[in-house]
């Protein structure tokens, strides 16, 4: 399998894989994700079944010509449905005898089927050279199929450039670039029609070969796989960023967390991951960031009392507030060393806490909050590491 193939077939089954999960949940009574999900399936498997060596195996258990019939109609009609998706227009029992494409691409199979038949057997598996193309219906079978694969690509980059007018910008680039390498695809077709009806084109020494069109509608294809890949691409590098993002959230609260839970072990809501040594988690960092910060908030207010008393020793205790993350790192500082041991007794005292605002507050801007904390575990921990530098050896 070339590589190009490789390609083609993994991206049409990867979307495939992509638009089952919301077919899915609607038990697929969703007509236009249904058309989408099969159309990316049967042009997946259609490539796939156009490999030599599954061609020669199951015509070696059926016979000539049916694997060449066979993946040139999943083609055709996972185009057709592609169509019909962009049209916004699914096919059913009541808009099929309307629709353009299902009655030409029924045609078209219907006479390349017919063409096959008519041919003898060691024709059936023909190609496009010379030596097969000196049959008629050899010729017939492949302006038939390249007729309806120019007539499906053209509504497709049509379609698809009218879609690409309005919506998220993310959605208006995929369908762009989708549309003009199914353009290029069509542009390939024609080509293939003079080069079945023109002997001329098939001569040496002209200026434009059969591997050239080839290679054009390969890298029309690698275009149209490129704008079908984008939207899952982009997907992929957000969520990567947003889990990077939570799990930077999560170790920048290590400090103040480990200062708090070292007076308070009850603070801890997961004792799995209580572990100083355990690593960051990936795939529940929303979930485990959050605990992170219930737990330190919770370990602020418990430590209110004490907060109160470093105040009163620290002549920059006004100065604490959010916006003074290194002042309010100082006062947490001065009570975890000086009465971090002592007993409180009775319940948790709730409300403000100095420059920690009470939890309702903090239930409003979840975001900011949790930032503030950070910046004053950064200082908590710059601190620390201030004091063990002058620590005599």
């Amino acid at each position: 399998m070339r590589p190009f193939d490789c390609v083609a077939i993994v991206t049409l089954l990867l979307g495939t894989a992509w638009t089952l999960p919301a077919l899915v949940r609607r038990r697929f009574r969703d007509p236009m994700r249904l058309h989408l999900c099969l159309s990316l399936l049967l042009m997946g498997l259609g490539n796939l079944f156009a490999q030599p060596l599954l061609i020669a195996f199951v015509d070696r258990h059926t016979t000539a010509g049916v694997t060449k019939c066979g993946y040139n109609a999943l083609v055709m009609v996972g185009l057709c449905l592609m169509v019909a998706f962009l049209r916004e227009r699914p096919i059913n029992r009541r808009t099929a005898p309307s629709s353009w494409e299902a009655l030409l691409c029924t045609a078209c199979l219907t006479g390349m089927v017919a063409m096959t038949v008519l041919l003898p057997s060691p024709l059936r598996n023909h190609s496009l050279t010379s030596f097969f193309l000196a049959d008629w219906r050899v010729r017939v079978f492949y302006d038939l199929g390249n007729l309806f694969l120019f007539s499906g690509y053209a509504a497709c980059a049509v379609l698809s450039w009218r879609h690409a007018r309005v919506g998220h910008p993310l959605r208006r680039t995929s369908l762009a670039v989708i549309s003009a390498g199914v353009a290029g695809l069509a542009i390939s077709c024609v080509y293939r029609v003079l080069w079945v009806n023109v002997p001329a084109l098939r001569a040496p020494g002209v200026p434009v070969t059969y591997q050239d069109d080839f290679d054009f509608g390969i890298a029309a294809t690698i275009v149209v796989c490129a704008g079908l890949s984008l939207p899952f691409l982009v997907g992929v590098l957000q969520l990567t960023r947003d889990r990077l993002d939570h799990l930077a959230q999560y170790r920048g609260l290590e400090e103040l967390w480990q200062r708090l839970v070292t007076c308070y072990p009850e603070l801890i809501l997961d004792h799995q991951r209580a572990g100083a040594r355990r690593p960051a988690p990936i795939t529940d960092s929303v979930a485990a960031t959050y605990r992170r910060y219930v737990e330190c908030r919770d370990g602020l207010t418990r430590l209110a009392p004490l907060l109160r008393l470093a105040a009163v020793e620290l002549p920059d205790a006004d100065s604490a507030s959010p916006n003074e993350p290194r002042a309010a790192a100082l006062i947490i500082d001065r009570a975890l060393r000086q009465f971090g041991e002592q007993s409180l007794g009775g319940e948790a005292p709730q409300g403000s806490t100095l420059f920690i605002g009470s939890s309702e507050e903090a239930a409003d801007d979840y975001g900011s909050d949790l930032i503030g904390l950070i910046e004053i575990s950064r200082e908590l921990r710059a601190l620390r590491t201030g004091q063990e530098q002058h620590e005599p050896a």
